[in-house]
C-alpha cells in the first residue's frame, strides 16, 4: 500500500469499517461548505454503503482505507461502466477528513486508484477506451486543484435546483399536450419508462452506468407521473418521497421522447409531481441536470419555482497505458 508519513493505507475490511466510512463522510460533508441537503452528491445511508461495498467488483481489492493515529482518517472506492459512446469509464472517488488534508493523503488515493484501474483495465482488456474519472464540487476548490494539477480536465458538469417550498405552485395543467395520458405506475411499466428514458439520451456521450437492474433497484413509483401514447411511453417524471424528516423530495428524472419536445409536455409532467408531492406533504424539492443545459432545462426548472444552488464537476483523463 500506499506510504504517506503519519498515513497507513490499508485494504477495506468489510462491515466493520461502515460506521467510519459514514463518520468520514459526514465530517467531509461538514467541513467543505458541502450542502447538507444535496442530491446530486447525497450523504449515504448505512445501507447505501453496504450496498456499495456489494457492488460488482472485489471491493476488498477496489476499496481501500486511509488510517491516521489507529483512526479511520479517509477513504476511496473504484465503480466503472460503459458511456454510451463505448468509453469504459473507471470513476475513483475519496473522502479525507479536513483536518487531515494538505498532507499528500489525498493524492496518494488518487495515484493508488490509478494504479488498481490501470490493473483493472489490464483485466478487462479496455486499454484502447478507457478514461480515469473523477468529481468533485465547485466549492471544493482544493479537490479541484489537485485533479487538475494531476492531469484531469473538466468534460461536463451538473447543476443543482431547489424549489424551497411547495406552496403556491402554478397551477395543474387541464390536459397532457397531444393527446398524452397519464397512468398509475407500476412494476410492470419499469421497462417500458427505462426505455424512454435511454432513447432521449441517446445523443449525449456523457451517460452511462444506469442499466435496467440498477433503475429497478431504485424505482420508487408512487410519485412517478408517466405519459403515455396508446401503447408507447412518451414522458415521464420521475419524482420520489425524500427520506422521512429530511424535508427534500427529488425528481430523479424528467424526460420526454425526442419527437414529443417543445410542446409543453415536460413542464406538464413537472408539474403533475410537484403537486403531487405537495399532496403527499413534502415540504421541498430538489433536481439535478446538465450544466451544459442543451434542452433548455434551466428556463423550464426556474419557470416552475426552482433556483440554482450548486455545480458539481465531472473530471476525466485519459488513460495511457505506459
Amino acid at each position: 500500500m500506499s506510504e504517506i508519513p503519519g498515513f497507513l493505507f490499508r485494504p477495506y475490511r468489510g462491515e466493520d469499517d461502515h460506521p467510519h466510512i459514514l463518520r468520514v463522510r459526514l465530517a467531509c460533508r461538514n467541513g467543505s461548505g458541502i450542502d447538507p441537503r444535496s442530491v446530486a452528491e447525497p450523504l449515504p445511508t448505512a445501507r447505501e454503503v453496504a450496498d456499495a461495498a456489494a457492488a460488482p467488483g472485489d471491493p476488498h481489492r477496489d476499496q481501500i482505507v486511509v488510517e491516521q493515529a489507529g483512526s479511520v482518517a479517509g477513504y476511496a472506492v473504484i465503480t466503472s461502466w460503459r458511456d454510451q459512446d463505448g468509453t469504459e469509464v473507471y470513476l475513483h472517488r475519496g473522502w479525507l477528513l479536513p483536518a487531515l488534508r494538505g498532507r499528500g493523503a489525498g493524492t496518494a488515493m488518487v495515484r493508488w486508484a490509478e494504479d488498481r484501474i490501470a490493473a483493472l483495465v489490464g483485466a478487462h482488456g479496455t486499454g484502447d477506451r478507457a478514461c480515469f474519472a473523477a468529481n468533485a464540487a465547485d466549492v471544493e476548490p482544493a479537490a479541484v486543484a489537485l485533479l487538475k494539477d494531476l492531469g484531469y480536465r473538466r468534460v461536463f458538469g451538473v447543476t443543482e435546483f431547489e424549489r424551497a417550498d411547495l406552496d403556491d405552485l402554478p397551477p395543474l395543467p387541464g390536459a397532457l399536450p397531444d393527446g398524452a395520458e397519464l397512468r398509475p405506475a407500476d412494476e410492470s411499466h419499469y421497462h417500458a419508462v427505462w426505455e424512454m428514458i435511454r432513447e432521449a439520451y441517446a445523443d449525449t456521450g456523457n451517460v452511462g452506468g444506469w442499466d435496467f437492474e440498477a433503475f429497478a433497484r431504485r424505482a420508487e413509483p408512487a410519485h412517478w407521473q408517466v405519459a403515455w401514447c396508446g401503447p408507447e411511453v412518451v414522458g415521464a417524471a420521475l419524482c420520489v418521497a425524500g427520506p422521512e424528516g429530511s424535508g427534500v423530495s427529488e425528481v430523479r428524472e424528467l424526460s420526454v421522447r425526442k419527437d414529443r419536445r417543445r410542446r409543453g409536455l415536460g413542464r406538464a409532467l413537472l408539474l403533475c409531481g410537484l403537486h403531487a408531492l405537495a399532496r403527499h406533504g413534502e415540504r421541498g424539492v430538489r433536481l439535478f441536470t446538465g450544466s451544459a443545459n442543451p434542452y433548455r432545462s434551466y428556463e423550464l426548472y426556474q419557470s416552475a419555482g426552482f433556483r440554482r444552488v450548486a455545480e458539481f464537476g465531472r473530471y476525466r483523463k485519459p488513460f495511457d497505458g505506459e
